[in-house]
């Protein structure tokens, strides 16, 4: 393994820096390790790996993937080293970051690993329903990925709902408050825009804090006609309720659903999750 690197099993790159203010347990907390890198941890992000694998191994004559709330991009790349493993097809990554640090990681992260720069559209905005600019929570990039809309909106309002829940329930701490880089104005841009160029999308990954309803669903129509599938990093129990009326409206097949804070029965036993999980598939696609 390179020094300051981690290395997993598909042979993805990740610089430790990225993650070393994390918690116990976070990806730079786990040790080294000697020989074959280990499979994923079974927790929530479980499903996520199931998700880019699955839509992977399904692309034909090329490969689309969007990234929403980014962060360094680690999703995009690991779908990548996937791609190269078990489909190897042209490919076109979109990586959507508000937070300054880590929009900088983002590029860093995919020049680690060697993918080419004319398959990748970075865009440093945050995403939001209505494409306006915004004022957005950064700081602490290394220890918080939870950086989101910051008052004023509908998105923050209900992600403010989600942590003191989650503060209630006694998770870590991960309140605004508890950053040092306070808010910063930043520009908007919605799911309608980012997907014009965009023909055909084997799988969006999102992560919006709280956000997610409000941007899929000023959406949906664009979903309907060229999204393959979604995967949905959910925060409250209102947003998820809001987000299976959404979906079902509209003839996507539900294959997971697991509320956040909750421990939940799954295929593979139980895992605790913090964010939920939903992925929808469009049957038209």
């Amino acid at each position: 393994m390179p020094p300051g690197f981690t290395v997993d099993f598909l042979g993805v790159r990740t610089r430790v820096k990225f993650t070393e203010g994390m918690v116990p347990g976070g990806a730079a907390e786990r040790g080294p390790y000697f020989g074959q890198p280990p499979l994923p941890p079974f927790d929530e992000e479980y499903f996520e790996w199931i998700d880019v694998i699955e839509a992977v191994k399904a692309a034909r004559g090329g490969f689309v993937m969007v990234e929403l709330g980014a962060g360094y991009g680690r999703w995009l790349v690991r779908a990548v080293a996937a791609l190269l493993r078990f489909n190897p097809l042209p490919f076109r990554l979109v990586a959507v970051e508000a937070e300054p640090t880590h929009f900088e990681w983002l590029h860093e992260h995919l020049r680690d690993n060697d993918i080419d720069p004319k398959g990748q559209t970075l865009i440093e905005v945050a995403v939001n329903a209505t494409g306006e600019p915004v004022k957005f929570y950064v700081g602490n990039p290394s220890g918080w990925y939870g950086q989101a809309i910051a008052p004023g909106t509908p998105a923050h309002r209900l992600w403010r709902i989600f942590l003191r829940a989650r503060s209630f329930l006694g998770a870590r701490r991960t309140r605004a408050g508890d950053q040092d880089g306070g808010t910063m104005p930043v520009r908007g841009i919605t799911l309608d825009t980012i997907l014009d160029p965009l023909p055909r999308v084997d799988l969006i990954d999102l992560d919006v804090q709280g956000a997610e309803l409000e941007v899929l669903g000023a959406s949906v129509e664009r979903l309907d006609a060229r999204v393959k599938r979604v995967h949905i990093g959910t925060h409250g129990a209102d947003i998820e309720d809001g987000l299976r009326a959404l979906f079902r409206g509209h003839g996507w097949r539900l294959v997971n659903d697991y509320p956040s804070q909750s421990r939940s029965a799954t295929p593979y036993g139980e895992i605790e999750f913090q964010d939920g999980v939903q992925t929808w598939v469009n049957p038209r696609l």
